[in-house]
């Protein structure tokens, strides 16, 4: 389903029916470069926005401004089957520049501001004593958000206000690594989703009838950019990457990747993704441009062939997708509760389908076969990993949920068994490969040494490990490959509501950094590991050289300790002739400190320095 071209009629029933239309999300700001930045924003009905912005040498409020001076933006248009979502990218700006800027509607009074300051660019810097034009950078990295004052310090979110108060003018982005959402509001009825938006049976987007649970998707993402208006702020102000964990799309989604696997949480995967796209994910740059499919099909007992008569899989890039999923069928499919995990509730054919090969234009040959006749909804997955770069630092953004085959705690060294799956692994291995940066960095949304086996009281399924260590022989094979390399790797990581830093070999580290909001977990739920010192769960000895922690004793409500933290990247120096000028010589060595911060406070809690080698 090319979901862009669907709702063309619905947008002009909108503007039609409706005469005034506000700004009701946003604006977040997403990918940026030394040219060029990425914002989006949400719209009260499907119609379109404008954004005006300009350069500016102070920090200028919006009232100070202006505006008749400013640049404006094309129409951005906002679609019904992206909930009323858009976005664009601002391109041909100037490098190191600050921006101040807005976003509006024709008809709307309110236009929500914020500002970004573009990338340095190399050129900028280079010379004689820089011949590579390197400069210094900072960006902050985090996890795990839960606004649900059960789980976490509710809609308040203190350690954002800290951030913006120490952070927002110090870095240049933020990397939100997982578990920015989490579940609320998933039985929000498709029929008040109608109410709401004027929207009849007749004039619902496709993605709605076939997925109409993703309705409680996207009331969740709104009712936390509703709540938090610190978070809010944040991303108004600060340009920001995001990988999906668990909880964007269902709490301990396990075995995406896995032929004939059945279970509730493990076939929400799409549904979750695309609304994940809608709201967040359309801010990273991406590698694969080919859709999730959705579409509703027919199956016989005993049969291999999916039928669909809507359906072109002969325009589907299967080789850009992942597998197919059945969906389950049942109003609460997205809902974080072991009640709703019950089999006989879920659509008899439901589970992960291998797509063996396109038969025709309306039909795919699948396995394993069906187990009983009927129509139900599907959908083929899209890969979402991604790859950016500032200046002598490769980012690898990974997806550790669409691939994931189910694990067995009991074989944690299982061979072949795989996170990543064989497309993503072999992708992330020939890009670092060829990679020429200094430093790599690898985004892992569950944790690379540490077990995740507890919920910290949570009520949680059985065979409970998020974390790589459930993956060991794919994971030493990475570590193998990456020692050859002969250069620092990062693997920047969350899920775990700890902050840690550990060694794992004298080129290669894993940093922790979280929660930024959710309630901690206790040693116990980590493996029992040490809070620092030589720690070995599997069969590879790792040094935790800091951690946070939480004793087993705190009581679950006491269990609050958020932590963020700042990557700084030093490649130069500065050391003019004349005071007051600039001269950058680079180092010969240049480094990277990880400095991890109080949430509450900004208080300085650890820092690292790991430089290349020498």
């Amino acid at each position: 389903m090319k979901r862009p071209f669907i709702v063309v009629l619905v947008c002009c029933f909108f503007l039609s029916g409706h005469a005034q239309n506000e700004i009701t999300h946003g604006p977040i700001l997403g990918h940026i470069t030394d040219e060029s930045v990425r914002i989006w924003a949400r719209t009260s009905k499907s119609a379109q926005f404008y954004i005006e912005y300009m350069p500016i040498t102070t920090d200028a409020q919006p009232t100070a401004v202006d505006w008749s001076k400013a640049m404006k933006s094309r129409a951005i248009p906002t679609l019904l089957e992206n909930d009323n979502t858009g976005w664009t990218t601002l391109s041909s700006l100037t490098p190191e520049n600050k921006y101040i800027f807005r976003v509006f509607t024709e008809d709307g009074k309110n236009k929500p501001h914020g500002s970004f300051k573009t990338l340095p660019n190399a050129s900028a810097y280079e010379n004689e004593y820089n011949p590579k034009g390197l400069f210094n950078f900072s960006f902050e990295f985090g996890s795990c958000a839960s606004q649900n004052p059960k789980n976490g310090l509710g809609p308040s979110l203190p350690t954002y206000t800290t951030m913006l108060k120490e952070v927002k003018d110090e870095v240049q982005f933020a990397i939100m690594n997982g578990d920015w959402l989490y579940e609320d509001k998933r039985d929000y009825p498709v029929t008040e989703w109608q109410r709401v938006n004027g929207v009849s049976n007749q004039q619902k987007p496709d993605i709605v009838n076939y997925a109409p649970t993703i309705t409680g998707v996207w009331e969740n993402y709104k009712s936390y950019l509703s709540a938090a208006d610190n978070l809010a702020e944040w991303h108004r102000n600060m340009p920001s990457y995001f990988t999906f964990d668990d909880h964007e799309l269902i709490n301990d989604i396990w075995g995406a990747g896995s032929t004939g696997h059945r279970n509730r949480r493990t076939v929400f995967r799409d549904i979750g993704v695309a609304a994940w796209y809608d709201y967040l994910g359309w801010a990273d740059p991406v590698t694969f441009k080919q859709d999730i499919h959705f579409g509703k099909a027919k199956f016989k007992k005993g049969s291999s062939v999916l039928r669909d008569s809507k359906a072109d899989f002969s325009a589907l890039n299967l080789e850009e997708m992942a597998n197919l999923h059945v969906h389950w069928g049942t109003p609460t499919a997205g809902v974080d509760d072991t009640k709703y995990d019950v089999d006989e509730e879920g659509d008899p054919n439901s589970k992960v389908y291998a797509i063996e090969k396109v038969q025709s234009k309306n039909s795919l040959e699948i396995s394993p076969k069906a187990v009983a006749n009927g129509m139900q909804s599907y959908s083929i997955g899209r890969q979402s990993y991604s790859k950016f770069t500032v200046g002598n630092c490769d980012y690898f953004l990974l997806d550790t949920k669409t691939n994931r085959e189910y694990h067995d705690t009991s074989n944690r060294d299982k061979p072949g068994l795989s996170l990543l799956g064989k497309q993503q692994y072999d992708w992330l291995v020939d890009a670092m490969k060829k990679s020429e940066a200094d430093f790599l960095f690898v985004f892992s949304s569950v944790p690379f040494m540490i077990p995740h086996v507890g919920a910290s009281g949570y009520a949680m399924a059985d065979n409970k490990d998020e974390s790589w260590t459930v993956f060991i022989d794919e994971r030493e094979k990475l570590i193998q490959i990456w020692e050859d390399l002969n250069k620092p790797v990062f693997v920047l990581t969350g899920d775990l509501h700890n902050s840690f830093a550990v060694k794992i070999t004298d080129q290669i580290w894993e940093f922790c950094s979280g929660p930024h909001n959710s309630v901690n977990h206790r040693l116990s739920d980590e493996g029992g590991r040490p809070n620092s010192g030589l720690f070995q769960f599997d069969k590879r000895q790792m040094d935790i050289r800091w951690s946070s922690f939480v004793m087993d004793d705190i009581p679950r409500t006491e269990r609050m300790f958020p932590h963020y933290c700042v990557v700084q990247v030093n490649n130069v120096f500065n050391n003019p002739i004349k005071r007051g000028d600039k001269r950058w010589v680079a180092y010969q060595h240049p480094q990277v400190i990880f400095k991890f911060y109080d949430g509450y406070t900004g208080e300085l809690r650890y820092a690292e320095t790991v430089s290349t080698k020498r």
